[in-house]
């Protein structure tokens, strides 16, 4: 009795997050399924490009493998644009909005590092990425060498003596009387 009413209290308890059952449902819809052993990079043939290029959802066109020069080993892997998150269109749909991409969608072999919290590939920035680190470091060396060349003159806040209206006579200040 007490099984039955955990299983009914289960199914209630897993429908209650929406956003999990919209994903299995959609995933379970795909054919073949979106999980990585499908794409995982095999040995490239010239007779195959087709074939391989459908494979990862790109045109024939546009598919392009890394040249095989012993030191990757991505096999038939495209190779494609270093674009991040920062250079795509923030008002596109996109199905998982977080790091701006959508389910089958091929990610780049260096995706891991093309977050909007790192480095933003692709984005063109106001001031070159350059000439903003020259401009800060020629800051700091000219803040470094006016401290350097300032420093044997002593810098202080000048100060006239206490006035007071008659000399001799005791006024209430937080002195001591001695001094």
């Amino acid at each position: 009795m007490a099984l039955t009413r955990e299983l009914g209290g289960l199914s209630t308890r897993l429908l209650r997050n929406k956003a999990c059952l919209y994903a299995a449902v959609r995933c379970s819809s795909d054919r073949p399924y979106p999980w990585n052993y499908l794409w995982r990079p095999g040995k490239y043939s010239e007779k195959d490009h087709d074939k391989i290029a459908e494979k990862y959802n790109l045109h024939p066109k546009e598919y392009k493998p890394y040249p095989d020069d012993g030191k990757k080993f991505t096999g038939d892997y495209p190779q494609l644009p270093m674009v991040g998150p920062a250079a795509k269109d923030p008002y596109y749909p996109y199905d998982i909005p977080v790091y701006k991409k959508n389910y089958r969608e091929t990610l780049h072999d260096q995706f891991e590092i093309m977050g909007e919290d790192r480095f933003s590939y692709g984005y063109n920035y106001r001031i070159n990425l350059y000439v903003g680190t020259a401009i800060f470091f020629a800051t700091m060396i000219a803040c470094a060498t006016i401290t350097y060349l300032l420093e044997p003159y002593k810098t202080f806040i000048p100060r006239m003596e206490q006035q007071m209206p008659k000399k001799g006579v005791v006024h209430y200040t937080f002195e001591p009387a001695d001094s």
